[in-house]
Parts: structure tokens; C-alpha cells; sequence
């Protein structure tokens, strides 16, 4: 604001001020509130923190364990093996006493030592020859056929296609990249548009897998779902993620809402519990829902350090202590807790409800009041949701197939945001599709244990990995 600006609302009057002093008071809030966001009260990633910051604050409690692994961990070191690819036999040529010649002599003893190491690459150029045969019956000519999917006069195979898509999709390499590594590894120059070729062509392959995948999602008994921006040609879109312990569906879409969830044809017709963040859109599907309860701490650390009020720091020690139980529960082979905790832990939540209510009193009338919901403190509005969805908070604690969190979805999402960061924007809507059905089965096959190279070469082979037996 100028000097001039500043005069000509003095000279307004007193309304005119006190009016543009609230207006700066609540941009000012506005600003503190933007400045003091971090990963523990919002959702903003722990990569965006100031590490500078907050120093002085108390340090989380250190653990007691040693560094290293811990008692139970399963070792990862290298053993001997009965059969070694290549062996090679070393004999002392002389002896180390009177240095008599021991060519002729036999071995006493042999002690073996392994070296594990990786193979020389080098690119293997394969050649099929069809032969054309004269019957000496009838003195026709018979041709011998091609192998399935040997089409042209040269080709590059299945091995070399399915490891460009490994490399593309589950190690997020850019196409350059890629080029430079495998010339580096076998001297042999291939083209981006090569790269793209073998990607469409797993993408094509995948086809069976994708409407397998949506059927066994439905039958699933938790799902968990999310979303997060991307950029396709500069422009913001959305990749939606609807997950399972065993199964991941991503779908790009340029909405963010209800019509992208709808086009996924999943959640309009699942019955099962959905796990989410409880942004509104979800809340619209008819079937059981569970929040997120990690974001709610978080809003809870926000209330806390804003307001300084006690009943979000209080809550916040509730939910943490349930979800030890639960822990603690399952740990002992229990299936659920007992009807006595349940009972006390619902009573304390009440009670810091009814605690918390007090530190909002109603809100006056206002001479003009505007339409639509009344606006309110964040904490408000954060209690209202404890109050109204207090079964949806604290399903984890009835059912034990429900988690805590939505991390599953988060994490499953995470590498979204790796790959923008090392490989850029997608170029075309057609790009965003084929990574994210190539990514739904990698991630599918790593959360079956079951080998992603191998498994992206089956698929180009016609032997696709369908996950029809997933239920429940």
C-alpha cells in the first residue's frame, strides 16, 4: 500500500480503518499459517521442510535399539553354493619344499572360494533360418514356419523389450538415459522412438491384465484410494490410485473429482471398505468408509501449535495410544480388542469432544450474512468432522482389517512424483496411459512376491500374470 492509499482511508473515516486493519489481520494470519505449514501438520512432503527451522524445538525420543540389525532379522549375506556356473581349477605347478615338478600328481584337498559377479553384456543376435523342403513323394515344397512373433527381416526380442520397459517404468530412467545405458552395456544405439514402440506394445500386451485387475479389486475387503497432480503437456492433471495389499490400479485423468472415479468403474460399484483422506468427493460412494488418521494428526498438530488449545493434543495421544493397542493386539495373535478397551478408549473420545466444544462458542449473527456455511476456525471445522464421522475415525479399532493410515495409497502414489522429478512431464495423455498401466503391473507382481523382469517378458510372450483368484 502507498502513502497516498493510506491517506485517502484515513480521511474515510474510522469504519474505513478498522475495516483495512481486519483485512491486513487476516492476510497477516493467512501468511503465518502458509509459513508454519511443514510435513507434521499438513500434508505437505517432509522434502519441503525448512531444516533450519524450529531447532530449538524438543527432539522426538530417541530409540534404545543398537544400529544394525535387530534381534529376528534375516540375514542377506553371500553362501556358498553347490553349483557354480563356470569352475576353474587351480593346481601349484611346483613344490614348495624341493620345487620338484607336481603336474603328474593328484589332489589331496581342495579348498573352494565363490565369486559372484555379473555376466559380460553384450547384445545376442539370434537367427532363424526357414528352410524350404522338396517331397520326394509328390515333389511339392514345404516351408518351415517362423516362430510365433518373429514378423520381419530384423526385430529386436523380447528379453531387450521388457527390460526397456523395467527401466522406463520401475526405475523412472528417461528415454536418453536408457539409450546411454544400453550402449554402454552392449555397444548397440537404439531410437527413442524405439523405446516408445516397445512401451505401446507392453501397454497393448497388458490389455487382459487391466480388466482382470478392476474385477479382483472389486472383491477386495479394504481398498485404499488417492490422487496426485501431474503435468501432461505443461497442463495439471490427476493420477488416481485405487490399491490393495495385493493389487495397484492407476488412471490418469484431467479431472480430479467424481468423474474421473467414475470412469474408473471400480468404486461406484464396491461394496468393501475404502480407505481415504476424507476428501468429499469419496464420501459420495455407498460404500463403508475409513479416514485417513494420519492427516488427522496432523491437523491435530496444526490446531495445537495455532490455537494452543488442549483438546487437539489430547486427541492426538488417544488416537496414537489406540492404534498401539491395536499393534500390540495383533502382535499377540488377537483379533480384536477387548470389549472393556473399546468401551474406555470411546469414552475418553467423548470426553475430549465435550472438552473441546467449550473452546468454540457459537457464532453471533452477523448483519449481512453471507450464503453458503458460515466460516469457521480450522480446529472448528476439524472437531465437527470427529464428531459427525466418529465411526469412519475409529474403524481401525473394531476392524482389524482396516490400518491406521492411508499410507499403502501414499506410498503407492509416491513414485508418481519420482518420476517427474527424474524423467519430466509426460509428453502426450497416450504416455501417462501406457506408464500407468505398465506401473499398475509391476506394482502388482512386486506386491505378489513375484519377479518384475520376468514377468513384463511373460506378458510380451502372451503369458500375462492375472490376478483372478485375489478375493478377499
Amino acid at each position: 500500500m502507498t502513502e497516498a492509499e493510506a491517506r485517502s482511508i484515513y480521511h474515510q473515516g474510522e469504519e474505513a480503518v478498522v475495516s483495512k486493519l481486519m483485512e491486513f489481520d487476516t492476510r497477516l494470519k493467512r501468511l503465518e499459517e502458509i509459513i508454519n505449514m511443514n510435513s507434521g501438520n499438513s500434508s505437505k512432503p517432509p522434502s519441503t521442510d525448512n531444516k533450519f527451522k524450529n531447532r530449538n524445538k524438543k527432539a522426538k525420543s530417541s530409540s534404545n535399539k543398537k544400529r544394525g540389525g535387530q534381534k529376528g532379522h534375516e540375514g542377506k549375506s553371500l553362501k556358498i553354493v553347490s553349483n557354480p556356473d563356470v569352475v576353474e581349477h587351480l593346481f601349484p605347478k611346483t613344490c614348495e619344499c624341493c620345487k620338484e615338478v607336481l603336474e603328474s600328481e593328484e589332489s589331496v584337498q581342495c579348498e573352494k572360494r565363490q565369486v559372484f559377479d555379473l555376466p559380460e553384456v553384450k547384445m545376442e543376435i539370434k537367427e532363424y533360418q526357414a528352410h524350404s523342403i522338396r517331397c520326394s513323394g509328390c515333389k511339392s515344397i514345404t516351408k518351415a514356419s517362423f516362430p510365433k512373433g518373429i514378423k520381419t527381416n530384423t526385430q529386436y526380442g523380447a528379453n531387450l523389450k521388457s527390460f526397456v520397459s523395467y527401466l522406463n517404468v520401475y526405475q523412472m530412467l528417461p528415454y536418453e538415459r536408457i539409450v546411454e545405458m544400453i550402449e554402454d552395456l552392449s555397444s548397440h544405439k537404439i531410437g527413442r522412438g524405439s523405446i516408445y514402440n516397445f512401451l505401446n506394445t507392453q501397454y497393448e500386451q497388458l490389455e487382459s491384465f487391466e480388466t482382470c485387475l478392476k474385477a479382483s479389486l472389486l472383491k477386495e475387503k479394504v481398498l485404499h484410494s488417492d490422487e496426485t497432480g501431474i503435468k501432461i503437456k505443461g497442463k495439471l492433471h490427476w493420477v488416481h490410485i485405487v490399491s490393495s495389499s495385493r493389487l495397484s490400479y492407476y488412471m490418469p485423468h484431467e479431472k480430479r473429482g467424481r468423474i474421473a472415479m467414475d470412469e474408473m468403474e471400480i468404486l461406484p460399484k464396491y461394496q468393501g471398505i475404502l480407505v481415504h483422506d476424507h476428501w468429499r468427493p469419496y464420501n459420495h460412494y455407498l460404500c463403508k468408509h475409513s479416514y485417513c488418521n494420519a492427516h488427522i494428526l496432523r491437523e491435530l498438530n496444526a490446531v495445537t501449535e495455532k490455537e494452543n488449545f488442549l483438546w487437539s493434543e489430547g486427541m492426538h495421544k488417544l488416537l496414537t495410544r489406540m492404534n498401539n493397542s491395536v499393534h500390540k493386539a495383533k502382535e499377540e495373535g488377537k483379533n480384536h480388542l477387548s470389549a472393556y478397551k473399546l468401551k474406555f478408549f470411546s469414552r475418553d473420545y467423548k470426553k475430549i469432544i465435550q472438552s473441546a466444544e467449550k473452546y468454540y462458542p457459537p457464532a453471533t449473527k452477523q448483519k449481512n450474512p453471507i450464503k453458503g456455511r458460515p466460516k469457521q476456525e480450522k480446529g472448528k471445522n476439524l472437531l465437527d468432522r470427529l464428531v459427525k464421522y466418529q465411526t469412519e475415525t475409529l474403524l481401525f479399532s473394531y476392524n482389524f482389517f482396516v490400518p491406521f493410515t492411508n499410507n499403502l495409497a501414499e506410498r503407492d502414489l509416491r513414485m508418481i512424483k519420482v518420476k517427474e522429478k527424474i524423467s519430466g512431464s509426460f509428453a502426450s495423455f497416450h504416455g501417462a496411459e501406457i506408464f500407468s498401466r505398465i506401473k499398475s503391473y509391476i506394482s502388482t507382481l512386486k506386491k505378489n512376491n513375484l519377479p518384475i523382469l520376468q514377468g513384463l517378458k511373460n506378458a510380451l510372450e502372451g503369458k500375462t500374470y492375472l490376478p483372478i483368484f485375489a478375493v478377499g
